[in-house]
This record gives structure tokens, C-alpha cells and sequence, in this order.
């Protein structure tokens, strides 16, 4: 009997195991409908869209080069410190204008930098001036003095409510944490080991952040502790015995963030017990250390460790396709490209204002022309786009949207500045997308 019974709660076990796995599985099936209202899926999609757009902005910047034959990568060194310090920089890039939605719930953001303070960064973090001939890959990709991207995304399957409720609370400039984004194709080992490095990054920061405190005019913590085997031992057992502050943080942009606090308190007496190892005789008094509470003005400190997972715990990307495999039509793999120019009006006095007439004007053209050309597309079935937007309304309102996400790829004065020229381009994955809504082919 006795074993009956172990064997039914087993089996009770198993089968609550699968219930759960097939309800998780469910919610992740009906997607971030679940839950969530309208405008806060919007909202979620609008955050994939801006986490995707920081991460084409990062890879930009890696992939430019950086003289000798290598990359900007090559030179801070794959998944090093200065990377990760790159990266963090790269959060600030902001949302410039209004996002693009479709039907299918996906939404367009266009992400940008001032591109000489990324030059500027680049540099510092490589060890050269800003002004090298090695970053002019880097500033050519720049259009009217910022590094642009745009990124893609929807909005994430089975969020919590409270996480959605702390997403919508972020405030606009910040990235937030919104695990599954950015990790997607990290394994569950690249995880675990990225947060790993995270908590030795935190206690060597912690470290170098406790040492260089300082105990009077000159001296430092590191002073007193410096010098004396069992003084490092003790401070280097405290600095191990602190806690974790709260859960790892997997951000958006492949970066675990581990925080530790110090509690000021066992931190004065710590160092209390190091002066008594010392002999109690020094620079500093059981005083001067107790003031430390008043210098560092907060009850705790706390740092911020950083780490990344491992290159070969990152699966590579999926190649082009659609779902189930197919190999997308030739059409959806192509880019337009459209190009118009406008001359500078004789009769407007103001110098910028004919330019900035001169540059409206030519990306007018360039769009009209752009439009002629995704029109008339054939998307090999027979019927052209023009001819699915007119008899589809949701198709015709993405086919808007999609113009709009038309990238300026040139911009510039022409004919001894007497003329403008604007060249718009735009791949045509998003449209082929959008045109296999409810089932129609591509």
C-alpha cells in the first residue's frame, strides 16, 4: 500500500508537471493578448520594437571599422569589459519620432545617436583620440550628424501582469528589463554563466569601490588594508560575504546585471577589526573610521556587476525565411531604392530655408517615386501590391505604414549646392510580411 501511494503521488506529480508546462505553453500560444489591454500591447510591441533598434545600433557600431583590417570589436576584445561598457553607453540612443504599427501587431521604431559622441566613446573605450582616421567608417554611416537605425518587434507572449504594469511605469529613455527580449538566442548554460561573470564583476567593483573610500584627507580604506596578509584576508572575506541585492537583471541588450550592497554599518566595523589586526596603531583612529557613515551619506553602497554569456552559448540566427521553413519569393528579399532632387529657389532670401525647401521637395519626389516602384511590384501571384491594397483595407493602411518606414540613406546638396538630393531605401521583408496576413500567399 505504502508503495502504491508513493507511486500515486509520483504520478500525481508528473501529471501536474504537464498541466502546468501545457498551460504556460497555452498563454504563450494566444500571446501577449493575454492579460494585457490593447494600448498596453501596443506599448509592449513599441519596447521590442526600441530594445531591437538599440541592438542594430549596437551591432553598427561593432561591425564599423576600425583600421588594420579590424572592427571595433576586435579591438575592445568580444564580450570584454570594454564592450559591455560600450553597450550600456549605447542605451541612451533615443526613439525619434512616432512608432509604426501594422495589422499583425508588430511595430517600427527608429533609434538614433549624436555619432561624434559614439566616435568619441568608441575611442576613449580603444584607446585612441576621437579625431582618428580609424573611426571614418563609423562617421560615414552618420546622416545629418546622428547614427540611425530601426528596429522590429511585437509584443512579448505571457508577461505578468506586474511586469507589465512596471514596463509601462519605465520611463521613455530608459531600456528596461524584458526578459525573453535580447536573450531569445542564448542558451540556458550562456545564462547562467552570464550572470555569473555579473557577480564577479559586482565584487570586483565592490572591491575597488570600498578601497578607494577615504579615511581622512589622503588616506584611503585601501591604505589600511594594504600591506598586511590577514588585513586582506579579512577584507577580502568580507567583501565575499555580502549579499546579492535582489534577482539577476537579464537586459535587453544580452547584459546580466548583478547588483551587491555594502551596509555602511558592518562595513566601520570591518574595518574596525582590521585596524585591531594591525596592531591598532596607524594613521587612523576608531573615530576617524566611524565618521565614515557621515562621508558616505547613505546606509549602503551598492555597485552594479555586468556580464555576458560565453560566444559559443549564443545560437547563431535563423536564416532568411517564413514559418514551417519555406524560402521566401524573390521579390521579398529585394530593397527599393528611390532617388529625387529638388532645386534651390531663387526667389527665398534665407540660405537655410531654400535648402530646407530644396530637401523637402526632393524627398517628396523620392517618395512618389518610391511608391510607383512597390506599387507596380508583382508579388508573383499575379496581382500586384496596388491591386491587394485596393480590394484589402488593413493591407492598404500597412502598405502606409511600410512607405513611411522608408529609410534617407543620402542627403545632400548638389550642383554646386544649387540643388538637393534625397535617396530613400527600404527592404521588402516587412511587406511580405504584411501581405501573408489571413492567409493570402506571397
Amino acid at each position: 500500500m505504502r508503495h502504491q501511494g508513493n507511486h500515486m503521488r509520483q504520478s500525481m506529480a508528473i501529471l501536474l508537471t504537464v498541466l502546468i508546462a501545457a498551460g504556460a505553453a497555452a498563454r504563450a500560444a494566444r500571446g501577449a493578448d493575454t492579460g494585457a489591454t490593447p494600448g498596453e500591447t501596443r506599448m509592449l510591441a513599441v519596447l521590442a520594437a526600441q530594445v531591437d533598434g538599440v541592438n542594430r545600433l549596437t551591432q553598427m557600431v561593432l561591425d564599423a571599422r576600425a583600421g588594420d583590417g579590424k572592427t571595433v570589436r576586435d579591438v575592445l576584445g568580444a564580450n570584454s569589459p570594454n564592450e559591455i561598457d560600450l553597450r550600456v553607453f549605447l542605451r541612451s540612443a533615443r526613439v525619434v519620432g512616432l512608432a509604426r504599427m501594422y495589422s499583425d501587431g508588430v511595430a517600427e521604431v527608429d533609434v538614433e545617436a549624436p555619432a561624434d559622441v559614439v566616435v568619441a566613446k568608441v575611442a576613449e573605450l580603444c584607446g585612441a583620440k576621437p579625431g582618428a582616421a580609424a573611426f571614418d567608417d563609423l562617421r560615414s554611416r552618420a546622416l545629418d550628424g546622428c547614427l540611425r537605425t530601426s528596429g522590429t518587434g511585437r509584443a512579448p507572449a505571457g508577461l505578468a501582469p506586474e511586469v507589465i504594469a512596471r514596463l509601462a511605469s519605465a520611463p521613455p529613455e530608459v531600456l528596461p528589463e524584458m526578459f525573453p527580449a535580447g536573450w531569445e538566442r542564448v542558451t540556458a548554460t550562456g545564462r547562467v554563466l552570464a550572470v555569473r561573470a555579473a557577480r564577479v564583476d559586482a565584487f570586483r567593483r565592490m572591491r575597488e569601490r570600498l578601497t578607494a573610500i577615504l579615511l581622512g584627507p589622503t588616506g584611503t580604506v585601501g591604505d589600511l588594508v594594504h600591506g598586511a596578509a590577514a588585513a586582506e584576508a579579512a577584507f577580502e572575506g568580507y567583501v565575499r560575504s555580502l549579499a546579492v541585492a535582489g534577482p539577476p537583471r537579464l537586459m535587453p541588450d544580452c547584459i546580466a546585471e548583478v547588483e551587491v550592497a555594502a551596509p555602511v554599518r558592518s562595513l566601520i566595523e570591518v574595518l574596525k577589526d582590521i585596524r585591531r589586526l594591525r596592531g591598532g596603531a596607524g594613521r587612523w583612529t576608531e573615530e576617524q573610521i566611524d565618521r565614515l557613515s557621515v562621508r558616505i551619506k547613505s546606509d549602503a553602497i551598492t555597485v552594479t556587476g555586468r556580464g555576458m554569456p560565453p560566444e559559443e552559448e549564443v545560437r547563431a540566427s535563423a536564416g532568411a525565411g517564413v514559418a514551417g521553413g519555406a524560402p521566401l519569393p524573390d521579390w521579398a528579399t529585394d530593397v527599393v531604392e528611390a532617388r529625387g532632387t529638388g532645386a534651390l529657389a531663387l526667389d527665398v532670401p534665407d540660405p537655410e530655408r531654400a535648402r530646407l525647401l530644396a530637401a523637402r521637395s526632393a524627398k517628396a519626389r523620392a517618395l512618389a517615386d518610391l511608391e510607383r516602384q512597390v506599387d507596380a511590384i508583382d508579388r508573383g501571384d499575379g496581382v500586384t501590391v496596388r491591386q491587394r491594397a485596393a480590394k484589402d483595407a488593413a493591407f492598404r493602411s500597412d502598405l502606409e505604414t511600410f512607405l513611411e518606414s522608408a529609410r534617407t540613406v543620402t542627403y545632400r546638396g548638389i550642383k554646386d549646392g544649387q540643388a538637393w538630393e534625397v535617396v530613400l531605401r527600404v527592404p521588402l521583408l516587412r511587406l511580405y510580411e504584411c501581405s501573408r496576413r489571413g492567409g493570402q500567399g506571397g
